[in-house]
């Protein structure tokens, strides 16, 4: 049996049969986007697009028959408008605004297509011409420390004197600066910025001020600032002026400028201050600092005299006292700065101008940097010079004075100036330990008084270093404790500053100052004498008329000193001729660091030459008369001191003795006597 196949196809139009024969058609629809665009403020003469979409909503293609523009004169235009759209597709295209009047505009994009139920779509439009307004503000501000003037009408600086050569630049924000700012609603865009003129060279826009390619565009209230330097080119220009120019698309100021001068003014010294920022007591104790801002505020401004610290910083002998120029490390501006380059190339120099009577040369450390340190020993007014000097040779100089002194009751302090290993000895006998009618009583006073008989009554560097050596030995020499205690605060042995310094508080502490006013015995002892010499030969008889130190058969200015003294004898036979050292000791009270006496007297014509003869030998000097306790340990005529030997301010009979012994060839002093075990110093003949 055939079988009948029959196509899909065939089969519907079969199945059709007797069906409507009406059949619905695909309609085109259109969809636009946006349907209404506000283009807002829009610069005159530029141009501002907004895309609009034109869609075929349906499977039908959607003919566009016409894309038309209605109303805003020639502000408005379309690009790429469609002439049809697929179905189920987009088309894109752009509708430009470019003003050309500051005024309001409106206008409709008018679609027509062959959509049925909307044959014409219409896209509303709205924008507003507009232009920008440029505002120059030329600027410089005491409160960014900008030193010179600036006016805003006309626009104008006039900047501050500047040298020719400097190194060390002005901080960028303290320069003085041209703002331009955009007040307008729109954009600005800067096509020019120049510096013009006769003598635009010597000002200059500080980092990158090129225009970019095409100009500077500046937003709406937005704006640049721009740092100007001035630098005269030459030495011998005075004046110099030129302008910066400015140039927009602000329709209303296309070009502005702003009037520059400034002036030449010579190089300047640096600017110095000074300070006494730290002492370091030579006793131990802690450090004094002054170098606080607090401090340095005060020493900012340069006294007329210079400075003085006589009252302000408290210096003993042999304190480490450290000077500085530099107020602010940090900043190089702050003083002591050069105005032109700051501490770049500075040079420093310090300079020891004064001491007191008495004292040996002493060098400063650093003297040629911005901070030098002193270790004074004398007891007196110092006087330090301090200059600094640029790179052009334009120097400032101060002086630093101070005092150095010790704030105790009574001080003694020797110095033997010009004999540098010759070792003599200041000597401090206590009332209680001398005995009426023997003018060296006390001295070498051993270790024999006080509750446990270990209290010497005489504080010098032998006995110093009897205590060191030996526990329980002390110098409690008033109340129980140390503070109305005897110090040798500085023992020079021949190769130092050649002084020595011995002081006491509360000298009426002593229990023969308890009721009436008490002696305290002042003696220097030769201890020893290492020159290196060849001095010629003496000879020493041991009688009246030539004994040891006395000139004998010497030249003029010189003494015979044996080569033997003995413990047991006189000293006697072949010696040498030697310079005897000259002592002189200065008294002070209550911290005054002028002296209250001066042995031998510094101030006659012609000058006493007291001298110490030979080694061994003690010079009795004088008493210091100290008040009762009973008064304070103060009287109407206070202390006093007793100059022995003394006629019309001449020392014309000095007290001399022997303590100790030398032996054959040597000059130095040994001990004579035996204490317990200790080797120590009695009178000798």
């Amino acid at each position: 049996m055939r079988k009948l196949l029959l196509l899909p196809g065939l089969a519907l139009a079969l199945s059709c049969r007797g069906c409507d024969q009406d059949v619905k058609r695909i309609r085109p629809a259109i969809v636009v986007s946006p349907v209404s665009f506000d283009f807002g403020k829009v610069k005159a003469g530029a141009s501002a697009e907004v895309t609009v979409t034109v869609s075929s909503a349906t499977r039908a293609s959607l003919a566009v028959s016409s894309v038309s523009i209605e109303g805003g004169g020639s502000a408005f235009a379309v690009a790429d408008p469609p002439s049809s759209v697929p179905g189920l597709t987009d088309h894109k295209m752009r509708v430009a605004f470019s003003p050309t009047e500051l005024r309001a505009y409106e206008a409709a994009v008018v679609i027509a297509s062959n959509d049925e139920e909307n044959p014409e779509t219409r896209v509303s439009l709205a924008g507003e011409g507009a232009k920008p307004t440029i505002a120059v503000t030329p600027e410089c501000l005491p409160a960014k420390k900008c030193t010179g003037t600036a006016t805003v009408e006309p626009p104008a600086i006039d900047f501050a004197p500047e040298p020719f050569e400097r190194r060390l630049l002005p901080d960028v924000t303290t320069l003085p600066t041209v703002a331009i700012t955009n007040l307008g609603e729109v954009g600005l865009l800067v096509t020019k910025l120049a510096i013009e003129g006769a003598d635009a060279a010597a000002f200059k826009f500080t980092g990158n001020s090129a225009l970019p390619p095409g100009g500077l565009p500046i937003g709406a209230g937005e704006g640049v600032s721009l740092s100007i330097r001035f630098t005269p080119t030459s030495e011998s220009q005075v004046d110099y002026a030129s302008e910066v120019v400015i140039q927009s698309d602000d329709s209303a100021k296309p070009e502005v400028r702003v009037k520059l001068t400034g002036k030449l003014r010579p190089n300047l010294p640096p600017k110095i201050c000074a300070n006494v920022v730290k002492v370091i007591p030579g006793d131990g104790s802690a450090p004094i600092d002054y170098s606080s801002k607090q401090e340095w505020d005060l020493l900012l401004t340069l006294p007329a005299g210079g400075y003085d610290f006589t009252q302000s910083r408290d210096v003993q002998p042999k304190s480490v006292v450290a000077f500085s120029a530099i107020s602010d490390a940090a900043d190089q501006t702050k003083c002591t700065s050069d105005p032109e380059d700051g501490r770049i190339g500075l040079s420093w120099q310090w300079k020891l101008i004064s001491t007191p009577a008495g004292s040996s040369p002493i060098a400063l450390g650093g003297a040629a940097t911005s901070q030098a340190t002193l270790t004074p020993f004398a007891t007196g007014e110092y006087v330090v010079e301090l200059t600094v000097k640029d790179t052009q040779g334009h120097a400032a100089t101060t002086t630093l004075k101070f005092v150095v002194a010790l704030k105790e009751d009574l001080v003694a302090q020797l110095s033997w100036n010009g004999f540098s290993d010759v070792d003599l000895d200041v000597h401090l006998v206590r009332p209680t330990s001398t005995t009426p009618g023997d003018p060296f009583s006390g001295a070498f006073s051993f270790f024999e008084e006080g509750s446990a008989n270990k209290t010497s009554g005489d504080v010098n560097g032998w006995a110093l270093i009897t205590r060191q050596n030996n526990p329980g030995f002390d110098f409690e020499w008033g109340d129980v404790g140390t503070f109305d205690d005897p110090r040798l605060n500085i023992d020079d042995t021949g190769s130092g500053q050649l002084l020595e310094n011995v002081s006491l508080n509360y000298p009426e502490n002593d229990p023969r100052c308890q009721s009436s006013a008490c002696s305290y015995k002042v003696m220097v002892h030769y201890f020893r004498d290492a020159r290196a010499s060849s001095p010629a030969p003496c000879t020493v008889d041991g009688g009246t008329s030539c004994k040891d130190g006395d000139r004998c058969d010497c030249a003029f200015g010189t003494r015979c000193v044996a080569n033997d003294a003995p413990k047991t004898s006189a000293p006697s036979g072949a010696g040498k001729c030697f310079v005897p050292p000259e002592p002189v000791v200065r008294i002070f009270f209550r911290g005054n660091p002028t002296p209250a006496a001066v042995i031998p007297l510094d101030t006659l014509n012609p000058p006493d030459k007291l001298v110490l003869p030979a080694p061994c030998q003690m010079l009795y000097l004088a008493d210091v008369l100290w008040p009762a306790k009973g008064d304070g340990g103060v009287t109407d005529a206070g202390p006093q001191v007793l100059v022995q030997g003394a006629d019309g301010g001449y020392v014309t009979d000095p007290k001399l003795a022997r303590f100790g012994f030398r032996q054959q060839n040597s000059l130095q002093c040994s001990p004579n006597l035996t204490k317990g075990a200790v080797d120590w110093y009695g009178a000798a003949p």
